[in-house]
């Protein structure tokens, strides 16, 4: 009877101390929550206010059936909607991710991309909310090295947003100061928060991380230190403090390089809970995503045109959506019926094409991203990797970029019909290129070792050494040039010559013969 009674309160406390824990925490979160939404619930009132400014005045104008406004004003609109949306995400996010650490005891992974350090932690300077004007000159930014981090730029906010609070309140004079500098070298990247403030106290500083725990001065706000800790863990890095009581404290935050098997472990764990859907006719299409989804291991649903009709709004809750646009039919407007269907999902929608299509007018909401199929067969998992992970993948194709002539671009021709790669020259040479000339892929790689080339465009049949030969050398160099964009020139586009292009490590490809408008568009998609 001793033993039940002793275990039944022992087990009672641990479960009543879990109890106490996890109400705590939700406490602190729900406080950290109610603040942190006070700029984007501000920034919606400023831009319903704008809105507002901009809509008739019934009163003024009168009860009518229409009202006239000016393109200026529509294009206001739209633009003061689109950024009212964006806001909105923001903070379902934030909520999300903040409400899913509560549940867990850790930070979901699930919308992590890849990131600029430096953009984040400017945005993080200038949205702080500032107790004083003056004091949004008391922080100075050094980003001479930049970095990319894969995480998720809010938590990473929030995490600068708390070390600048706990900075400001303890400040210890006028002529306080915050110094943000970011470090990056092979093996690791940080960013280094600095303070003149009062300091922390070595038996103090030894449990900032830990949850509940509070140096006893009141006024504290903000997510707090144990948070910051797990964002940064997170991430795949860490947080450390060192400080001198009474003169300052320095928090270094600590991130695996964009390259390492620490991001590469994270992002394949990731692809592995993702969901992707394809709308496509083509065999082609369907079976190298069928292919890659096995390699890469996500969850892949395909359907024909016809049977995407039959959904409702709400049954396109996926990651990714890739839509041929090929096997749309143009005169029944499938292309709009499929965008009024996909007005409501969350994800990334993407176009696959092989001509060219007419400017599209932009829908309010919706901002596709055009890949051309060709170069999606050829790099499929690279692309879909961006896809998922990189915040900054925009439209590469639609529309193209102009050619950069304010900078000279060396360009090498390598092709062994004389003719046709003198006649590729002349026209690279007229759009202000520097153009190495070179007829087959030994002479390519010894002209690598001697000039500096920023582009490479590379037939596939050549004598001596084939073009898929030779990008594989150039690639497995471990030379500068190893990553030189290189474009095959090619008259055979076939599924095993593509096969064949995307093993070599070529970057992308073009059919002989090529329009110059075409061609150009794929050299500005490069350099």
């Amino acid at each position: 009877f001793l033993f039940i009674y002793v275990f039944g309160n022992m087990f009672y406390f641990r479960n009543q101390v879990e109890h106490e824990a996890k109400v705590s925490l939700a406490k602190s979160f729900g406080a950290g929550i109610a603040h942190e939404m006070r700029n984007p619930l501000s920034g919606l009132c400023t831009s319903i206010d704008v809105i507002q400014s901009v809509l008739p005045n019934k009163k003024a104008m009168g009860e009518k059936d229409q009202y006239v406004m000016s393109g200026e004003d529509v294009t206001l609109l739209r633009e003061v909607s689109e950024d009212a949306m964006n806001i909105i995400h923001s903070g379902n996010e934030t909520i999300d991710l903040l409400l899913t650490s509560i549940d867990e005891n850790r930070v979901s992974r699930s919308s992590f991309k890849r990131y600029s350090a430096q953009s984040v932690v400017e945005k993080a300077i200038e949205s702080f909310s500032y107790k004083r004007s003056t004091d949004r000159f008391a922080i100075s930014f050094d980003a001479r090295s930049e970095f990319d981090f894969l995480g998720s730029d809010t938590l990473l906010k929030y995490v600068m947003y708390n070390l600048f609070k706990n900075a400001f309140h303890h400040r210890s004079s006028d002529e306080f100061h915050i110094h943000v500098s970011m470090q990056s070298n092979d093996t690791a990247n940080q960013i280094v928060v600095t303070d003149n403030g009062s300091g922390i106290a070595p038996d103090v500083i030894r449990h900032i991380f830990q949850d509940f725990y509070t140096t006893g001065k009141s006024g504290s706000y903000g997510l707090g230190l144990p948070f910051c800790k797990k964002v940064m863990r997170s991430f795949g890095g860490n947080i450390k403090c060192i400080s001198q009581p009474g003169e300052w404290s320095q928090f270094t935050l600590t991130f695996p390089p964009i390259t390492s098997d620490t991001v590469t472990e994270i992002k394949d764990e990731l692809t592995k809970m993702k969901s992707i859907l394809l709308v496509s006719n083509q065999d082609i299409i369907v079976q190298k995503m069928a292919d890659i989804s096995r390699f890469m291991g996500f969850d892949v649903t395909v359907l024909d045109v016809k049977s995407v009709f039959k959904k409702k709004e709400y049954e396109f809750e996926f990651d990714l959506i890739f839509v041929d646009v090929e096997s749309l039919d143009v005169l029944e407007n499938q292309l709009d019926r499929i965008e009024s269907l996909l007005s409501f999902t969350e994800a990334r929608v993407v176009y696959l094409f092989e001509h060219k299509p007419a400017q599209r007018a932009k829908k309010v909401g919706h901002d596709p991203i055009w890949v051309e199929t060709q170069a999606w067969l050829l790099n499929t998992k690279a692309t879909i990797e961006r896809l998922l992970y990189d915040s900054t993948y925009i439209s590469s194709t639609l529309p193209s970029a102009p050619l950069d002539k304010s900078i000279k671009r060396t360009i090498m021709v390598v092709d062994d019909n004389e003719s046709l790669r003198k006649f590729t020259a002349m026209l690279l040479e007229k759009q202000g290129f520097e153009v190495v000339q070179k007829e087959d892929g030994q002479q390519a790689l010894d002209t690598l070792e001697k000039e500096n080339i920023d582009l490479i465009l590379m037939d596939i049949e050549m004598p001596i050494m084939d073009g898929v030969e030779a990008s594989r050398r150039i690639r497995n160099s471990e030379k500068p040039y190893a990553s030189v964009p290189i474009i095959a020139h090619t008259g055979d586009s076939s599924p095993v010559t593509l096969d064949k292009i995307g093993s070599s490590g070529m970057s992308d490809f073009i059919v002989k013969p090529a329009d110059k408008n075409r061609l150009f568009d794929k050299i500005a998609n490069w350099i």
